[in-house]
């Protein structure tokens, strides 16, 4: 599934720097409902006993994948309704906020999260969040309206990285949540282009538009491939 995700990858790319409109919006949600079809078929692979343990997580990953799938969908709508490209943008910004809290959920009832991880999580989303408004004016960006749940968005992804490594360091170095954590990290790197080409001045070129998916979805296949890890 990862690997029929990626080669649909390129002709999205192409389409979505060339043309945009339908084609491009259908096409990258084939490429998104093969992300969630990877966590899917990850979390089936797992024999059953792993699967029952894990089942909050297997859970909070697919459904974290699900509102990944509809913010994509959001967020392309903008470009094809210009008019209504506000409403798209906070739809979309709130999915991907829920897509994350999903994946907090999900780690938080698996591996029973408790002690200084959650502290530990929170000091790194606001720290996140502080860097995300404070360079605001020197990266040249201008965030508006949307600087209230860009803030919130900042908060909650830095939580959930600082929270999936204090998993790999103190759970008995948990390759899933490295896997993962390693996959929001690519992920992260993926809003810091996507910020420029949304909120900043002559950041939308081709080569920031293909950076920008290929963290992207780079990102989301490595979070769904990290159930994998789970495997003895």
């Amino acid at each position: 599934m990862a690997i029929c995700g990626m080669c649909a990858l390129a002709p999205y790319i192409f389409l979505r720097v060339k043309k945009r409109g339908l084609q491009a919006i259908l096409m990258k949600v084939c490429v998104s409902i093969f992300f969630l079809l990877t966590a899917m078929a990850a979390a089936l692979r797992l024999p059953q006993a792993e699967l029952y343990q894990a089942r909050y997580l297997c859970l909070g990953i697919v459904m974290g994948q699900v509102f990944g799938l509809l913010g994509d969908i959001w967020l392309d709508l903008k470009d094809m309704y210009p008019q209504h490209r506000e409403p798209y943008m906070f739809a979309g910004f709130s999915s991907f906020f829920i897509g994350h809290m999903c994946y907090i959920a999900g780690l938080t009832a698996s591996y029973r999260v408790f002690g200084a991880a959650p502290l530990i999580a929170a000091a790194a989303g606001a720290a996140l969040t502080g860097l995300v408004l404070l360079t605001e004016k020197p990266m040249k960006l201008k965030y508006g309206k949307f600087k209230g749940i860009t803030a919130g968005y900042s908060f909650v992804f830095g939580f959930i990285i600082a929270l999936a490594f204090s998993i790999f360091f103190s759970e008995g170095n948990s390759r899933q949540a490295l896997v993962m954590g390693i996959g929001l990290v690519v992920f992260l790197l993926s809003d810091l282009v996507l910020s420029g080409i949304y909120f900043g001045r002559d950041k939308d070129r081709p080569v920031h538009i293909a950076l920008n998916y290929i963290f992207y979805y780079g990102g989301q296949f490595a979070i769904a491939l990290s159930l994998l890890a789970l495997a003895r």
